[in-house]
């Protein structure tokens, strides 16, 4: 016994089509607020290398399981999905929306088509069950819509406080004591505003940077409010290491010594290497005895958990396609949900995007294209599902390599370290090397102990002008220092502020004071557990130790790799700037660097 139930439903709403997609697309949190439960699912490659996923939950009451279709969707324009059921009243879940610009608003067209069978199934068909359920899901979107016009609000976020009794009386008492924190920057309020009225589905993978955005607030702020709140016993964190295609939490652990160096992405049928500075990213989520994440998924892989993938829709073999989709200026990665090629590519300002190809394993893109489509051609003997995504994902993402620059990390989790033997390539890391002037005469002439109080002060006036400038003393040998900033337009201010400020550390001393060589140096390095903190070794780390030696003291090298960074010579306007190079100690070319002085007086 066979029936389909279809519907079709219109809603208009005045905010434009980008305005709304957000809310439409997450799936996973509609999903938690019109109340499916969570499920569990596993992942198969077939013969062709497409992974398929079989689900199992719960519909209403009813056990079922089924296979879980790939979705679709173009951004700002369509989704649909799909779900073949081995058990349960239905058979088939075939759901989806259009949306429309209308005027200065949108148009939206919610459809769907269910087949369904048996006695449970028949009910369902004619009882207003199905009905009452789509309409349900429209409402919570609607809902959400219209919540989402207020700053810093969580979509789905309930009312009233979800925490209650004795998690909330624990989680006052600790909040009352982060708030009192310096770290928590004053927003330890939103933080607890987050915690117990978000959505379970907004909780699990919490990301400092992208909610810094929403809560208008410093990055690095907000990131140390978050390691505050952790060594407090609010949140825990989660080292994720990410697939490289989907982007999914493949592995994660909760301290760094935990986390492999490598993973197998079912979803995508690859093996991959673990990478601090692409794929490993620090996310936080509730402490259990807060509140508990369910285990399972609300919704797996749909865009609302990818909002990186733009655009994802299948294609059949030898034939062509046409999508309509616009694509803001940006990089982008074309590629297919199989295993196989892919390519980069810049959008530039006219919005084109480059036809799409796949052919013999390869994907293929043929510039210029055309704005508001793409065109895309399948030539292999397989259905594909062709996907561009966009590489900014990391704009929001603290990566590994980020964050055990902060000060704020070495500082509130000395306890996350690297295992022995372990190392962490690190892509990019501005490194500072100081030494004294004169610091052997400096003994002969003022004794040990006068020298090494000098020495000593000399060390808390470095730290507090790196902590300043959002950098880390990773160790100090002998009278140097060394410090490492994840932005090297921070590690030129820190150098700037020292020397600039070095007179005034020095006025009034009974001593001799200080004469400080300050060298600067950006590249690439590892990073490894050594005397009991997270320390940095490779040739950039060499560099910029031997660009200090190039100091003649009271002024600053800053290698040309440094300037590299736009930022980081905007820092210099108005210095005093002598270019120069040196053949360094290890290494077969000179390396070009700038003497920076005091800053000019033009007039």
């Amino acid at each position: 016994m066979r029936t389909i139930f279809r519907y079709r439903d219109e809603r208009h709403y005045p905010e434009q089509p980008a305005a709304i997609w957000p809310y439409l697309a997450d799936t996973e949190r509609i999903n938690e607020l019109v109340g499916f439960a969570a499920y569990r699912f596993e992942e198969k490659p077939d013969a062709q290398g497409r992974v398929r996923r079989y689900a199992r939950g719960k519909l209403g009451p009813l056990p079922v399981r089924w296979e879980e279709g790939f979705g679709e969707w173009q951004e700002n324009r369509r989704l649909v999905q799909t779900r073949h059921f081995t058990t349960g009243p239905v058979r088939r879940f075939h759901v989806g929306f259009d949306l429309y610009p209308e005027g200065t608003g949108s148009r939206v067209e919610y459809w769907g088509e269910v087949e369904c069978v048996g006695v449970m199934g028949l009910v369902a068909r004619y009882s207003g069950v199905m009905r009452r359920e789509a309409n349900h899901r429209a409402d919570a979107i609607d809902r959400m819509i219209r919540a989402g016009a207020a700053p810093g609000h969580v979509p789905g976020a309930a009312e009233e406080n979800v925490v209650t009794g004795a998690a909330k009386r624990r989680l006052d008492e600790l909040a009352a004591g982060l708030a009192h924190d310096p770290a928590s920057h004053g927003l330890s309020p939103k933080l607890v505003d987050l915690l117990t009225h978000a959505p379970l589905s907004a909780l699990r993978g919490l990301r400092p940077l992208a909610l810094a955005k929403s809560w208008h607030a410093a990055e690095d702020e907000t990131v140390e409010l978050f390691l505050a709140a952790q060594k407090a016993g609010i949140v825990a964190m989660g080292w994720d290491l990410l697939c490289p295609r989907c982007r999914g939490a493949k592995a994660r652990a909760t301290r760094l010594d935990e986390l492999p160096t490598g993973a197998h992405c079912a979803s995508c049928n690859i093996d991959y290497e673990r990478n601090f500075t692409r794929n490993v990213e620090l996310t936080f989520h509730p402490e259990p005895w807060l509140r508990a994440l369910p285990e399972g998924e609300f919704c797996m892989l749909g865009q609302g958990t990818t909002p990186h993938v733009k655009f994802q829709a299948e294609v059949a073999s030898d034939t062509a396609a046409r999508f309509d989709l616009a694509l803001p200026p940006g990089p982008y990665r074309f590629r297919t949900a199989e295993p196989g090629s892919e390519r980069d590519y810049e959008i530039g300002a006219d919005g084109f995007i480059p036809d799409m190809a796949a052919r013999g394993g390869e994907i293929l893109l043929h510039p210029p294209g055309q704005a508001g489509a793409v065109a895309i051609r399948n030539d292999t003997e397989r259905p594909l599902y062709f996907v561009i995504e966009s590489r900014e994902w990391a704009t929001d993402a603290l990566t590994g390599e980020r964050v055990i620059a902060m000060p704020a990390f070495r500082r509130l989790c000395p306890e996350q370290l690297l295992r022995p033997g372990d190392d962490a390539e690190i892509g990019s890391v501005a490194i500072m090397f100081t030494d004294l002037q004169g610091s052997t005469k400096l003994y002969d002439e003022l004794g040990d102990a006068t020298a090494f109080r000098l020495v000593r002060e000399h060390f808390a006036f470095l730290a507090a002008r790196v902590a300043r400038h959002n950098g880390a003393i990773v160790k100090t040998v002998g009278d140097a220092v060394m410090a490492a900033f994840h932005d090297p337009a921070d590690a030129v201010r820190a150098a700037l502020a020292i020397q600039d400020e070095v007179a005034g550390f020095n006025r009034g001393r009974s001593d001799a004071g200080i004469v400080l060589k300050l060298g600067l140096h950006r590249g690439s390095c590892i990073a490894v557990t050594a005397g009991g903190v997270l320390d940095y070794f490779g040739s950039a780390v060499n560099t910029a130790a031997r660009l200090e030696h190039q100091c003649q003291g009271g002024e600053v090298i800053v290698s040309a790799a440094m300037l590299a960074d736009r930022a980081a010579r905007e820092a210099l306007e108005g210095r005093t700037l002598i270019e120069d190079s040196a053949l360094l100690r290890g290494l077969a070319e000179p390396v070009r660097f700038v003497r920076v002085g005091h800053l000019r007086s033009d007039g």
